[in-house]
């Protein structure tokens, strides 16, 4: 099963690889080359970075000293007691729907604000924002700043294709110039362009949201709880200081895929903390 999830990663390296083929050999070889490629090397880092970069986990702080112990354990009762004691250890606000501290029973551990269990990677990923199927990894706290990248690039890439393919397709497409190969080719070239420019435009408008607002997809779908209710917008406290948290202080790192994030100090009453 584990190399299966490593299909769709596999399709889009394909696709890839035969848009590359299709806009260099077969349209316009010289032509556009210089930007047609920064976009593709900036979109193959940016793609690595998010397939390599590992989710981060919680930090042993939040695991029960005592797992096997715990199991055993047949009173709820005395089980809410071990759990209170060791939360009001930590750094915690957000709780459960009935008001409990959130407790990952997979990986037995107290989970820390904003995070969640990956059923697809069996781990808890810290800002956890959603498990990507082709990239076959979760976004979260460590690499989401890539998966924005990713998304950028990508439109650029295809952005790059699109407006620099459609009037050299038309033009050559209705001169009868093209051979039938480089026709087939150029052709679906346009066609499967444009529909990811379409869809990662959307994609990438609705993350500039999330980052915008201090959300995750995850609480854009479900309200995080704490003691005096759900509150989506617990997290956001300006679009300046929450643009910081995914890229950084630094500016100039901004569009590279390289980690800048910034995690600022107390600065809100409901402040989750994540080990980095």
């Amino acid at each position: 099963m584990k190399v299966l999830r490593w299909v769709p990663v596999l399709i889009v390296t394909a696709v890839v690889v035969w848009s590359y083929y299709a806009y260099v050999i077969q349209l316009c070889l010289l032509v556009y080359l210089s930007v047609f490629h920064v976009c593709f090397l900036m979109f193959c880092w940016c793609f690595w970075k998010t397939v390599s970069t590992g989710s981060s986990s919680p930090s042993f702080t939040f695991h029960l000293p005592d797992t096997q112990h715990y199991d055993l354990l047949d009173s709820v009762e005395l089980k809410g007691e071990i759990l209170d004691k060791m939360a009001h250890e930590l750094p915690l606000h957000t709780r459960t729907a009935t008001g409990a501290f959130r407790f990952c029973r997979h990986c037995q551990l107290i989970k820390p604000d904003r995070c969640h269990h990956c059923s697809a990677c069996q781990i808890c990923v810290l800002k956890m924002d959603h498990h990507c199927l082709w990239l076959n990894n979760c976004i979260g706290f460590s690499n989401y700043k890539f998966f924005l990248l990713f998304l950028l690039y990508s439109l650029l890439y295809c952005l790059c294709i699109v407006t620099t393919v459609t009037p050299s397709f038309i033009h050559l497409w209705l001169s009868g110039l093209f051979d039938s190969s480089a026709k087939l080719h150029v052709l679906f070239l346009t066609l499967v362009s444009s529909i990811f420019l379409v869809t990662l435009s959307c994609l990438l408008l609705f993350h500039c949201w999330l980052v915008a607002n201090n959300k995750t997809t995850l609480e854009w779908l479900s309200a995080p709880f704490f003691p005096d209710g759900p509150d989506g917008a617990a997290f956001d406290v300006s679009v300046r200081e929450n643009i910081l948290q995914v890229f950084g202080l630094d500016w100039r790192l901004w569009l590279l895929p390289v980690s800048s994030r910034s995690f600022p100090p107390l600065y809100s009453h409901r402040l989750s903390v994540f080990e980095q």
